[in-house]
């Protein structure tokens, strides 16, 4: 099945001597590209809103050939897309284009993350040793370093309201000018996608915690003045932290 699914793409880009009928491919092209262009434009809704629909789709054209696909699940397909962004000479005027595809990506990864079982309520691990327990983030939780205001940016465009998009935007043209970037940090909260800002303690912890560090080591490695009781309460509340668990030992 993946070898015919396979034939068939490469039929579709290279008609020239193909077993099937060019209006056959010429229909199947078509519906293949409307369902890219759609696909894509609900993964990466950012990018669309920043270039367009137009220049949008004339990407997507070209973008499809480049990463086709495969297992049939359009959900799935378009994770090369910020990588294949950077590499266009068309979007010079878009530096931060594709740090700006990879949040959409990143915020479209975790809203198709699987759920989490089996975790340890804050009641329990209130019996329970601090050394021993880990940290349990919600579904999806990622991060993403960038040298543009990609947070601004992602709020901006996700923001219903006129005065907010308008003011999130000119935070982010004046972080361009000032050439300063911002720290993303996604995660799942009632099925959708959220973004905020990180400062660089912030991030240290979360990378720690995320990693193999308990809560105890995680706070001998963390800066001094960071307040994890303060940080456990707003993360609890935003969903971002769902409880504790406990690695199992042999």
């Amino acid at each position: 099945m993946r070898n015919y699914q396979s034939g068939i793409m490469q039929a579709i880009w290279q008609q020239a001597g193909s077993q099937y009928s060019s209006e056959a491919l010429s229909i199947y092209r078509n519906n293949l590209l409307m369902n890219a262009h759609r696909a894509l434009s609900i993964t990466y809704p950012t990018v669309v809103q920043l270039l367009g629909e137009e220049v949008f789709i004339s990407l997507v054209n070209d973008f499809i050939q480049y990463e086709m696909l495969i297992e049939g699940d359009w959900g799935s397909w378009g994770k090369t897309f910020p990588e294949w962004l950077e590499q266009q000479p068309s979007l010079g005027d878009y530096p931060f284009i594709a740090d700006c595809a990879r949040l959409d990506w990143l915020c479209h990864h975790a809203e198709r993350a699987s759920d989490i079982t089996n975790v340890m309520g804050f009641e329990l691990a209130a019996e329970t040793d601090l050394a021993s327990l880990k940290l349990q983030y919600c579904p999806g939780v990622a991060m993403l370093e960038s040298s543009y205001p990609v947070v601004d940016i992602w709020q901006a465009h996700d923001s219903t309201d006129k005065y907010q998009r308008q003011s999130l935007l000119q935070q982010a043209k004046n972080k361009l000018l000032d050439v300063a970037g911002q720290h993303a940090l996604v995660w799942r909260s009632h099925l959708k996608a959220n973004v905020r800002e990180l400062d660089e303690t912030e991030l240290d912890w979360i990378k720690l915690t995320l990693s193999d560090s308990g809560i105890s080591d995680a706070l001998d490695q963390v800066d001094p003045q960071f307040n994890f009781e303060t940080w456990l309460q707003q993360s609890t509340s935003e969903g971002l932290v769902t409880g504790f668990y406990q690695e199992k030992t042999l």
